[in-house]
Order: structure tokens, then C-alpha cells, then sequence
């Protein structure tokens, strides 16, 4: 081997070297965060804040009704609200904001059928009417579903128009870190205005729309999701009680069909069956809107008729028949 060829060999292994004492320099130089800065916690249940480097002391929480946290970083929820916890590390303060809610997520049913509505309602809206599959980045822009929607779509449940408008406010006031971290195309201004007069027509592959993904499909993005789905379940229940619907199988039932056509759908589908508290008597009103011909996008139209046989499917699978709410 040349003296050249030495030299040359020599000076890459002293690159490498270096590159390797700066990288681990500017590793260990890097500012700490605790693994949370903002989430969700129900009452009675705890979980645990670390820092990326360095040790956590003075712990402390600024509303401890709400939430209380350990020497070592642990967070129990106490009640309903919000809380700041912090720690200082290597001399400077951490934060986490940390929302609790009550154990009980619904107000009608458990938090068990709860869950059986969000494995439902994300597997026919984007999950590949796979039970339990939901897609929490989904966007569709306007007039892609049907001639009838004016405004864009987004999220596992498929939030429509202002409904739309509705989560991603709430993302905004309950993690608002979160929220301006991941908003890179001014969507705080777009929401600000309310959607359902004057329609959100952002076309899906565009830069709102892949922030609007960013931002409902971050951590707590998912987590809002998950909480507007059962608080809209709730909307949906109220109002299909007042119609006498008591069994929670043809409640939820009525319910996905109150969020896919609106609550005069549900009426015109209770109305008309032989038995408002039977699946069956129920189901076979929804398809009686096969028989009007002035529209095909009805919510018993065949367009979505895989979709309803899917959810009886598992609603006679996970639901007791006699369960009421």
C-alpha cells in the first residue's frame, strides 16, 4: 500500500472518529423531554413520566383535585379537568398537561359496549368492514362519497363538514401543543369559521389536507377521535330513545344509521317497523328505501347495504339481545 493510499486511510478513520464524538456530544447536549407532553387519563388510573435523559426531581402537580403525581412520575387520576405536571430536570422545568376523564365514557352504555360502537363504527367507515380496524388518517375531499357532500370528510369515524371542524377544535383546546406543533398550513384560521353554512372544500392530497391528517392522527389526535365517536354516540342515543328504541342492539343500529343519513332517516326507519325494538323488524325497514327510486343514496339503498349487513352481523355477535340502555 502507497504512503497516499496510508495517509488517506488514516484521515477517514480519524472522520469517523470524530463524527462519532460530535453525534454522541450532541445527543447527550440535546435538551430533555418527558415522554408526554400532553394526555388522557381516566379517574383511578394511573401512568408513568420519564424525562429522555437525565433524573426527574420536585414532581409536582398544579391541581392535584384533578391529578396527582408520585416522586417517581407517577400520574393518578382523581377527577373530571385538567392538570399541569412538572419536574425539573438538569435545571430546567418539564410539563405535561394531562386531561381526566370520568371511568364511565358513555352516558348510556358501559365502557365494554362502548367499545364494541368504536370497533363497529371505525371498521365500516375505514376499516375495510374489518371489526376493529379503523383508520384515524382517512380524508376524503368533497363530492367523493356521493353527489350529496358538499364538504370534506376526515378521521377512523368519518367526521363530516362541521363535524369535522368540531374535532379538530376540540384537538386545539385540549392539547394545544400538540395542535401547533403539527400545524403547518393554517388550519387554526380555517376553523374558526363554522363549516356548515359555508362548506370545508379541501381537496384530499393537498397541504391542509395532509396537516389535517398529521394532526387527527397524532397520539392524542386519536384519542379525541375515540372520545367524539362515544360523545356522539350519546347524540345519537338520546335522540333514538325518544323514539322508543330501548334494546341496545337496535339502538346502536339506528345509531350508525343516524350517522350515516341524520336523525329524520332514523325517524322514517322506526316509524315504519313492524317492531322498533326487534333487529330483524328493524332491518327490514331500512331496506324498504330500496323501493323509492328517486334517490339511491337513501340509507337503506343497496349502496350500503354490505355495510348494514356487516354491523347486524356483529351487533347479534357482541351484544346480548335482551341488553337495554
Amino acid at each position: 500500500m502507497s504512503d497516499f493510499h496510508k495517509i488517506a486511510k488514516r484521515l477517514s478513520v480519524f472522520a469517523i472518529l470524530v463524527m462519532i464524538v460530535l453525534g454522541c456530544r450532541s445527543v447527550s447536549a440535546a435538551t430533555p423531554q418527558l415522554n408526554k407532553v400532553e394526555a388522557r387519563l381516566y379517574v383511578g388510573k394511573t401512568f408513568r413520566l420519564y424525562p429522555s435523559s437525565g433524573k426527574a426531581t420536585n414532581w409536582k402537580s398544579y391541581n392535584t383535585k384533578v391529578a396527582t403525581v408520585s416522586k417517581n412520575g407517577a400520574v393518578t387520576g382523581r377527577k373530571k379537568g385538567t392538570a399541569t405536571i412538572c419536574c425539573t430536570v438538569s435545571g430546567k422545568t418539564l410539563k405535561c398537561t394531562v386531561n381526566v376523564l370520568n371511568t364511565q365514557t358513555s352516558k348510556y352504555v358501559s365502557n365494554k359496549y362502548a367499545e364494541v360502537w368504536l370497533n363497529i363504527l371505525g371498521a365500516v367507515e375505514t376499516g375495510g368492514q374489518s371489526y376493529g380496524k379503523r383508520n384515524y388518517a382517512s380524508y376524503i375531499g368533497p363530492y367523493t362519497g356521493s353527489p350529496n357532500e358538499h364538504s370534506s370528510t376526515a378521521g377512523a369515524y368519518q367526521e363530516y363538514g362541521e363535524n369535522l371542524r368540531q374535532l379538530l377544535l376540540a384537538i386545539q383546546k385540549q392539547y394545544p401543543t400538540t395542535f401547533k406543533a403539527k400545524d403547518t398550513a393554517g388550519i387554526a384560521d380555517d376553523i374558526k369559521r363554522n363549516w356548515s353554512s359555508s362548506h370545508y372544500t379541501v381537496k384530499a392530497g393537498t397541504a391542509k389536507a395532509k396537516c389535517i391528517q398529521k394532526i387527527i392522527s397524532s397520539y392524542v389526535g386519536k384519542l379525541v377521535q375515540d372520545q367524539r365517536a362515544i360523545e356522539l354516540l350519546d347524540e345519537y342515543l338520546k335522540g333514538i330513545r325518544k323514539l322508543g328504541v330501548k334494546n341496545l342492539r337496535c339502538g346502536l343500529f339506528m345509531a350508525e344509521c343516524y350517522h350515516l343519513g341524520g336523525y329524520a332517516a332514523v325517524k322514517r326507519v322506526v316509524a315504519r317497523a313492524t317492531n322498533k325494538n326487534s333487529l330483524v323488524a328493524l332491518k327490514k325497514s331500512l331496506y324498504l328505501d330500496q323501493k323509492d327510486k328517486s334517490s339511491s343514496y337513501q340509507i337503506g339503498d343497496a349502496v350500503y347495504k354490505s355495510r348494514h349487513e356487516a354491523i347486524y352481523k356483529w351487533l347479534a355477535t357482541y351484544i346480548p339481545s335482551s341488553t337495554k340502555y
